[in-house]
């Protein structure tokens, strides 16, 4: 038997909260159960999976079922959740226990943020992408009048609650789409959790018995980033790497492939950029290359154009004074922010990659 993944807390301006991992859904639910003049806003994919475990829960307390869709990630399904809370007389001392992914974490992060000015609420993480990474850090976005992620907030988690037992109905692909962050944060480690977690992915594959230990490990990773800078001013930017041109990715592709994946594809073009600005090793690139390509290709059903990926990073908000901010690698375990002019020769290491390297085609 695998022994229990150990709890650790995280600091932050709001308050320190905890990160606990339940051994079974039914311990998890008694946990929740036991949390007094709480509501709860849940994904409703993740209600009809789980409504039998969840019931003791689902049934004694106020109850939102939200479509996890980026159309309710938006002032106006923020305001149907806020509506709920107002329906249900919440004070500044009801707890909300949200339940879900990413995008419920967005509306559920930005709603208890605004509503009397902040209230408590208990994150419970349904995606590996969630468990690993955005389930700290308390950073949320929502879309603006057709906008990705416009309108945001830092509002904390009283505390995380980390159940693996959600990964079971959990997709194949939204499995890989998580490991496209897990790879990114052991890569943002060191050298030695990088290569432990390429081997143990290309021989157990995704649902190793070590996931549990990469969740943790992750957001270790991930925890001493943020606890030095938890409001994205400085090493917490490193973060961000694979992000600018996978978020551009995203974009042109229009939501075509999962975020983690695009991610993956991310490093991979700004590793191949780091090969030729003489900062990665070409060996160092190679090894890395080698897991993205046999465990992260993806087939968009339309080629990928240079000229357009390159004007989407022009929207991408961490881009200043007209340059493109760059999470470069010099290593596995060393990453440093560089401003990128936009230049012919930038376009053209794009152009090589697309042509010639790229994991997604």
């Amino acid at each position: 038997m695998m022994a229990p993944l150990e709890s650790f807390s995280v600091k932050s301006a709001q308050g320190v909260y905890s990160v606990d991992f339940d051994a079974s859904l039914e311990r998890l639910v008694q946990v929740l159960t036991g949390l007094p003049g709480a509501v709860v806003l849940i994904d409703g994919n993740v209600a009809h999976h789980y409504r039998g475990v969840l019931t003791p829960l689902l049934s004694t307390r106020p109850t939102l079922e939200i479509e996890a869709t980026e159309e309710e990630k938006t002032l106006e399904g923020c305001a149907r959740a806020l509506t709920f809370l107002q329906v249900n007389n919440a004070t500044r001392q009801t707890q909300v226990i949200a339940i879900g992914g990413g995008i419920l974490q967005d509306i559920a992060t930005f709603c208890t943020h605004v509503y009397y000015r902040g209230l408590k609420w208990t994150y419970v993480p349904t995606t590996l992408l969630g468990m690993a990474d955005s389930c700290i850090g308390a950073k949320a976005s929502i879309n603006f009048n057709g906008y990705k992620n416009q309108l945001g907030v830092f509002h904390s988690p009283a505390a995380v609650r980390i159940c693996l037992g959600f990964l079971a109905t959990l997709p194949e692909v939204e499995i890989r789409s998580g490991y496209g962050e897990i790879v990114k944060l052991h890569l943002a480690g060191s050298r030695a959790q990088f290569t432990g977690l390429a081997h143990t992915i290309m021989a157990e594959g995704w649902r190793s018995a070590r996931l549990g230990e990469f969740v943790r490990t992750s957001l270790m990773i991930k925890k001493a980033v943020i606890e030095v800078d938890e409001f994205d001013d400085g090493v917490r930017r490193t973060l961000n790497y694979g992000h600018t041109f996978g978020h551009a990715l995203e974009s042109i592709s229009h939501h075509g492939i999962p975020h983690g994946l695009a991610v993956a594809w991310g490093m991979d073009l700004i590793n191949h950029i780091a090969v030729q600005k003489g900062l990665l090793a070409p060996a160092d690139f190679a090894e890395i290359h080698a897991l993205l390509l046999a465990r992260f290709a993806w087939k968009l059903p339309e080629p990928i154009d240079a000229t357009a990926l390159i004007a989407a990073t022009r929207r991408d908000k961490k881009s200043k004074d007209g340059k493109l901010t760059l999470v470069l690698p010099r290593a596995p375990g060393a990453l440093e922010i560089v401003a990128q002019d936009y230049t012919p020769e930038l376009e053209s290491w794009v152009r090589h990659y697309l042509s010639n390297l790229s994991i997604v085609t």
